[in-house]
């Protein structure tokens, strides 16, 4: 298909957003792995749904048309064939023979096509149906009666339960009745494998916003969308989301699937106890599922929509959404369902010939290295190790012989674990004299996969069988609910349990997983996830053993060191993969550790860079290599405590000069303490709030939007023309990487100057950094261009620092008639690497200013002459609505993302 010149947009779109959409267009139609960068406050959002609807919009038609001549075709081949004089052909076969060979090969490839066609058909036409059928439900909604939905569910498909494992009937323990699962269609309709649209976001705030953007789209009435989600979002039922932990809902979601009668309870010896009534989840009508999911189909929705939808139907917005999937042409995702690949075969989610869009793609190999780390602690695994002995000796007499040695090998395997841990092993005099110290110097070591199983001792065993087998007879869950009669627990045990757990809570939240929950409890499923791990091939990733003063504490983590082992799906299967993002530089790490790694050709990788919506000269970005004494910018670790006293000087000019909000981001928390504790001590905390008030990032997330609203309140009150306090506005300070550095709009006075003070580098002396930095340079170095002087382990760790600083950076210019300053503090980001490292939009005009005083004048000028055209705009603006009579434009559609 050839690329389209307009395209269905709200409004007419900008040259940059035009070229973004036939990019995308093209790329999607060869087939391609995108890099497309837009910078926030572009329209990316609306860019990406209008380039990639219209491309399946047309697809579709044009799959439909092609099939419809290659019939047409073929018919007339048929009847030419009929009318021609008979005579024979070059190998002199009869004419009767040669007939019948053609005519066997067109009548195939004619029923082929029309039941391709038959299924386009019948799909088109069940679902112009289904919203008749939707509207008219609605339209008597809140009368709806028990009648009236069998009559509907009567109309629609039947849905069947799917057994997700078969038992040994001799495994009296492990035995369970099958999972209820999904709801899934009888096959005696063959459903339509056609092309869907993939979209996934970081958070579920993006998700919904993505959503919001959709319906305002000119595809908002016609687009089949569905949005998917964990129990955690979507599960109505209190009895399941008062227990907060992932796991644990999970569970009691699948049990309450299996108690639909009365059971009877036995004592230990087999006598009948008394009949126990067990619930059963009251929203998991299929019914009314279907009617919701229905709904759901035909009316774009986000999470929240759903989960109203679902409260008002009485029916589980969770399973509604998951048997969507069929019939939904754009489904949208966060980053956990759609990157690991369990959860995404569990949903149904399939790659093949499907469109991925993964947005916010900046961090997205970290997202993928964190959702595949997976930590356990001591204390969990004695816990767990005590509680499956307890469950295997209860049980020992009632277990077929082929499921005894599983669970004696894996008893072997989580002993082994605590070895490694020291668990088992005598303690040292350190230990004794330390004792309660949560760190002991020296006890981290990094192995390989295989090296680990080596040394933990349990290398004979199979470990892939035994993943299998934990599987195959749901141990984890059976463990989960296993109640011991007696808990033999010493009190000294049990003490040095509770210290571990104490130990381990202060680390266990920067080892858990992007977009996971913290495992709770005596669960076996994160020591499953473990061995899975351990599965993996020794270059991709390292286990980290972890030792504390009590063993209790410690734990072992996988790090996964190559994240393109795991997309290589995503290379292989899907018709084309888009990444996209606000800063999508420097973009290397895309092209050689994501896409080259994965197995991809570089010629397959398209790349796309598009400049501001705003004017070259409603920005001024500046290098400031020294300060207001002339001292050399240096913010190095080395050397920051020695430029205290010259920021506080740097700032405070910068306040003189600059109406309405200042944004100064440090390189770091401790840093940002040293500052601030400095001013205090030296009285520059004053001087600085002659100018404006000083507000810092919170240390919770709970205090970060009164923090923000106090900001944008101060600066509305200082910058009122009729305010006599004065002071000129607000200075806020926050930290690379941090809470505000990310997703924050500091559109207009709430951002007139964004200042980013040094290079946010990270300690390159940490075990997973180091580690991550040797693979890179043992690996990945044939990936590099022709050229490149740098090594891929000072590449990746150059990128870490710049993608941090650009997302700083991002929180200002939020719309086309916005207008800021960007100071970068730091004479390093003069160097050529660091220049090219930047957003194009900002490098391309980038200047490097070796005088403070000079650059101060040209950012005095340049606010000066923005404010002038800002209030002859206004004054423009005010004439004009004067002679229309006060009539306004209603029409206008925002580009910008909602703002503080």
């Amino acid at each position: 298909m050839e690329v389209p010149e307009v395209f269905r947009f709200p409004f007419e779109p900008y040259p940059i957003q035009l070229d973004f959409m036939k990019n995308l267009y093209q790329c999607i139609e060869q087939g391609k792995l995108g890099i497309f960068e837009s910078p926030t406050g572009t329209g990316k959002s609306l860019s990406l749904i209008c380039g990639t609807l219209s491309w399946l919009t047309d697809h579709d038609q044009h799959k439909k048309l092609q099939l419809e001549q290659k019939l047409n075709i073929l018919k007339k081949a048929d009847e030419l064939e009929v009318t021609s004089k008979p005579s024979a052909n070059e190998l002199g076969e009869p004419r009767w023979f040669t007939l019948a060979t053609k005519n066997v090969r067109n009548s195939h490839e004619q029923r082929r096509i029309m039941s391709e066609l038959n299924k386009i058909l019948q799909q088109e036409e069940r679902i112009k149906k289904l919203k008749q059928r939707v509207q008219n439900i609605s339209s008597n909604a809140l009368n709806n009666s028990e009648s009236e939905l069998h009559v509907f569910a009567a109309n629609t498909k039947k849905y069947q339960t799917s057994e997700l494992v078969t038992l040994e009937d001799d495994d009296m323990l492990i035995k369970d009745d099958s999972d209820e699962e999904l709801p899934v269609e009888e096959p005696c309709e063959e459903m339509l494998d056609d092309t869907k649209i993939i979209f996934a976001s970081r958070t579920h705030s993006q998700i919904s916003q993505f959503v919001r953007e959709v319906k305002k789209s000119p595809f908002g009435d016609g687009i089949r969308l569905i949005s998917l989600a964990s129990r955690q979002q979507l599960c109505i039922n209190e009895d399941i989301t008062s227990l907060k932990n992932s796991t644990l809902m999970n569970e009691r979601c699948l049990e309450m699937q299996k108690n639909r009668s009365s059971s009877t309870s036995k004592t230990d010896d087999g006598r009948p106890l008394k009949k126990a009534k067990k619930s059963s989840c009251p929203f998991r009508d299929h019914k009314r599922i279907q009617l919701l999911r229905d709904i759901s189909v035909t009316e774009v929705a986000d999470i929240e929509s759903l989960i109203l939808s679902g409260k008002k139907q009485n029916a589980c917005p969770y399973y509604a959404a998951r048997t969507a999937i069929s019939d939904a042409q754009l489904i949208v995702v966060p980053y956990a369902t759609l990157l690991k690949k369990n959860t995404r075969e569990s949903c149904g989610l399939k790659l093949h010939n499907n469109v991925i869009i993964i947005d916010e793609a900046h961090n997205l190999l970290d997202a993928i290295s964190s959702l595949h780390t997976i930590c356990i602690w001591g204390h969990q695994i004695s816990q767990v190790h005590w509680q499956l002995l307890q469950y295997h000796q209860r049980y020992n007499a009632c277990l077929s012989a082929k499921n005894v040695l599983p669970i004696k090998q894996l008893l072997f395997f989580l002993s082994c674990l605590m070895k490694s841990l020291g668990m088992h092993g005598k303690p040292s005099e350190h230990n004794h004299q330390v004792g309660l110290e949560v760190e002991c110097k020296g006890d981290e070591k990094m192995y390989e996969c295989s090296k680990f199983c080596v040394e933990a001792g349990f290398d004979h065993i199979n470990i892939h069988a035994l993943v299998e087998f934990c599987e195959k007879t749901k141990l984890p869950q059976k463990l989960l609910n296993f109640k011991p009669v007696t808990a033999e627990v010493t009190p000294i045990g049990a003490f040095k349990t509770f210290i571990g757990k104490l130990q381990s809570d202060r680390v266990q939240k920067d080892c858990a997983p992007i977009g996971e929950t913290d495992w709770k409890g005596t669960s076996l499923m994160p020591i499953l996830e473990f061995m899975r791990c351990l599965r993996n091939s020794d270059q991709d990733g390292r286990v980290l053993c972890v030792k504390k003063v009590l063993p209790s504490g410690g734990y072992l983590k996988y790090l996964l060191l190559n994240p393109g082992a795991l997309f290589k799906d995503f290379v292989n299967e899907p018709r084309a993969v888009i990444v996209a993002g606000g800063t999508m530089q420097p973009n290397s790490e895309f092209r050689f550790q994501l896409f080259g790694a994965a197995g991809s050709a570089q010629s397959r990788i398209m790349t796309f860079s598009c400049d501001h919506i705003i004017p070259p000269d409603h920005v001024l970005p500046l290098v400031l290599t020294r300060g207001p004494s002339n001292k050399e910018l240096d913010f190095s670790w080395a050397n920051r405590s020695n430029l205290l006293d010259e920021l506080a000087n740097f700032l405070s000019n910068i306040n003189q000069v600059v109406s309405g909000g200042v944004v100064c981001f440090l390189p770091s928390y401790d840093f940002e303490r040293q500052v601030f504790e400095h001013w205090i001590r030296n009285n520059y905390i004053s001087k600085l709030e002659n100018r404006k008030k000083l507000f810092r990032e919170p240390k919770e997330a709970k205090d970060v939007e009164h923090v923000l609203s106090e900001y944008a309140r101060s600066i509305r009150q200082f910058t009122n023309p009729s305010s006599k306090c004065g002071k000129n506005g607000a200075m806020l300070l926050c930290v690379v990487g941090g809470k505000l550095s990310e997703g924050i709009n500091f559109s207009d006075d709430l951002a007139r100057c964004v200042v980013v003070v040094g290079l946010p580098y990270a300690n390159s002396q940490a075990a997973t950094l180091k580690e991550k930095i040797d693979y890179l340079d043992n690996n990945t170095a044939s990936f590099l261009p022709e050229g490149e002087v740098r090594s891929p382990g000072q590449i990746y760790y150059e990128s870490l620092c710049f993608k941090a600083v650009n997302q700083s950076i991002g929180r200002a210019i939020r719309h086309s008639k916005d207008y800021a300053v960007l100071i970068l503090a730091d004479h390093r980001y003069s160097r050529p690497n660091s220049i090219s490292s930047l957003p194009g939009w900002i490098a391309r005009h980038l200047k490097v200013s070796a005088n403070f005083g000079p650059s101060l004048a040209s950012i005095r000028k340049f606010l000066s002459m923005r404010k002038q055209v800002e209030a002859d705009a206004l004054k423009i603006g005010t004439q004009e609505n004067a002679l229309s009579g006060g009539k306004t434009d209603n029409t206008t559609y925002s580009h910008s993302e909602s703002s503080l």
